[in-house]
C-alpha cells in the first residue's frame, strides 16, 4: 500500500477515534477542541487520499535498466 494512503487512512481513523472517545469522556470546552482537532485530522487524512489519488506512477523499464548497464 502506498505511504499517503496508509497515512490518509491512519489519519481519518484517529480523528474518529478521538472524536468518539472524548464524546464520552471529555464535556463543554475540552470536547469542542478536541473535536476540531479531530476533524483536522480528518481533512488531513482526505487530503493525503486525494494526493495520492493524482499522483503520478513512475515506472523504469527493464529495457533503459539493460542500456544503462551495459555501457
Amino acid at each position: 500500500m502506498h505511504t499517503y494512503k496508509k497515512l490518509g487512512i491512519g489519519f481519518i481513523f484517529f480523528g474518529v477515534l478521538l472524536i468518539v472517545a472524548m464524546y464520552f469522556i471529555a464535556d463543554g470546552g475540552a470536547f469542542l477542541f478536541t473535536a476540531l482537532l479531530g476533524l483536522m485530522a480528518i481533512f488531513f487524512g482526505a487530503f493525503q487520499l486525494m494526493i495520492m489519488a493524482n499522483a503520478p506512477t513512475s515506472k523504469t523499464s527493464s529495457k533503459t535498466k539493460a542500456r544503462k548497464t551495459r555501457r
